[in-house]
């Protein structure tokens, strides 16, 4: 999604009325008859966590079902057309959702969480052993598995977005035109500094045993292989620096509500999934932030507290890279990496007329590389493999970074709050940007987010974690195939 320059931030206040909130999640009592206790368990589990912030956006309850949690990948699934052991690992893979969501719901609950925590578990056990096997049920279920879009109809509508297309079409087409061609012609501002992976010694056999696949063509690690392709595929880090806020670091909350940076060399990583010529294949998530992006100018619409990027390695069943995307924390700035001999752009697709930014090819495709980023807007400036791994061209001034799950930012932070709201955002991120681009649907647009709620486009409807992303824009040399459950058309 292009961040568009050049709009006169006169009219903010006449749209500040329209701006609106995310609603409050809602409860939906199960569609199954629970015993009494079991339902007066869940209602009270949502009604905490809702009334006290603590509930996780990150996935989505279809309701009726308050012990399953989907994302878009889950929801992508034709579920009519699943046998019953597909059924099963389906319900594992929501139910395994559900059970981190509570988790992370729990922290900073009342002490008699973890006993609650416990109730809902043992319910949801009962539910779902009998909704595999309930034919009337797992049709209903089927009819609401879908995950809600983060766009607003409402605002559309209200905004007439169709009067507002044409002028944000060519604003995204010079601002992203711009990028393109600051593209490995970047002159940095300040000093660059460098960040390595800090990677242990490990072989081949860490990523060779590549991964088996449930029923439903899903792939299944071991940690040791997960761990290693994560490593394998860490990018170093080159980053134009003229002050702190150009230094990577651990984003928090404090108990008052008010956001804290603690400057560290860590960086973020989450495991997802996407259709590669209906294969399902692994992606490999990185994400780094910085404590904000500075103003170039004033008023600077585009800056405010928080920044980073988010970088994604979408892999073959031998651990390559087929291609490689990124956006900023905002869902801004969708790009795109092909690499010589993974996935090619379709020759039928208009890429422009779709918003789909092509950086550039890449001769590589296996290992780590060294992505360069710019001062105050961490701009994608620059991708470039070693010889030998990351780690040459890295090291200078700078030190190595270490790797975390993402998830570890889901409940309460380092400083106490949380740092994620019920409705997915990150609450103190907003930019004034949100004053004009509302009419796009785009919820709180430039906002800093939390994974799943990633909408990618002003023009259109399009999420990071749509994962038929790579099936509609991209395609693959002919090869054998993976099983695979069939899918929603």
């Amino acid at each position: 999604m292009a961040r568009l320059n050049g709009f006169s931030p006169l009219i903010i206040l006449l749209l500040a009325v329209l701006a609106g909130c995310a609603a409050r999640p809602s409860f939906h009592t199960p569609v199954m008859a629970l015993p009494t206790p079991c339902e007066q368990q869940f209602e009270r589990w949502h009604a905490q966590v809702a009334g006290d912030g603590r509930f996780d956006a990150q996935d989505w309850s279809p309701p009726g079902f308050p012990y399953l949690r989907i994302d878009r990948f889950l929801a992508s699934f034709d579920l009519p057309g699943l046998s019953l052991a597909q059924r099963r690992d389906w319900l594992a893979h929501a139910y395994d959702k559900a059970q981190q969501g509570w988790h992370y719901e729990m922290q900073g609950g009342p002490a008699e969480a973890p006993e609650w925590l416990a109730g809902l578990r043992k319910c949801a056990g009962l539910a779902i052993a009998a909704l595999a096997d309930n034919d009337a049920l797992w049709h209903r279920l089927a009819s609401v598995a879908q995950v809600p879009d983060s766009y607003s109809t409402g605002a559309q509508i209200i905004g007439l977005y169709p009067l507002m297309v044409p002028i944000v079409d060519w604003r995204a087409g010079v601002t992203m035109g711009a990028l393109a061609e600051q593209f490995d012609h970047y002159m940095p501002k300040g000093r660059w500094r460098s960040y390595w992976p800090q990677v242990p010694e490990q072989t081949d056999s860490d990523i060779a045993g590549g991964w088996t696949r449930d029923s439903l063509g899903i792939p299944v690690f071991e940690a040791q292989v997960l761990g290693g392709l994560f490593r394998h595929h860490a990018p170093a880090w080159r980053i134009d620096t003229r002050d702190r806020k150009d230094r990577p670091g651990r984003p928090g909350r404090d108990t008052e509500g008010w956001l804290r940076f603690q400057l560290e060399p860590v960086v973020f990583t989450h495991l997802e999934f996407s259709y590669v010529q209906g294969t399902i294949q692994p992606q490999l998530v990185y994400l780094i932030w910085f404590a904000a992006r500075s103003a170039e100018s004033w008023p600077d619409i585009y800056a405010g507290a928080l920044d980073g990027l988010v970088w994604r390695v979408t892999l073959d069943d031998r651990g390559r890279a087929l291609v490689y995307d990124s956006i900023h924390p905002c869902g801004c700035y969708h790009q795109w990496l092909p690499v010589r001999g993974g996935l090619r752009p379709r020759s039928t697709v208009d890429f422009d007329a779709e918003h789909l930014w092509v950086l550039a090819e890449l001769s590589e495709n296996n290992g780590s590389p060294v992505l360069s980023l710019s001062a105050g807007d961490h701009h994608l400036v620059g991708v470039q493999f070693a010889a030998s791994g990351a780690e040459a061209p890295a090291r200078g001034v700078g030190r190595a970074y270490h790797i975390e799950p993402l998830d570890q930012l889901r409940g309460r932070s380092w400083a106490g709050g949380r740092l994620y709201g019920v409705d997915g955002l990150i609450d103190g991120t907003e930019r004034l940007e949100r004053f004009l681009l509302w009419p796009t649907g785009v919820i709180s647009a430039g906002a800093m987010r939390q994974w799943g709620h990633h909408a990618v486009s002003f023009v259109g409807r399009r999420h990071f974690d749509d994962p038929d992303l790579l099936d509609a824009y991209f395609w693959s040399p002919p090869g054998p195939k993976a099983r695979r459950a069939s899918r929603r058309r």
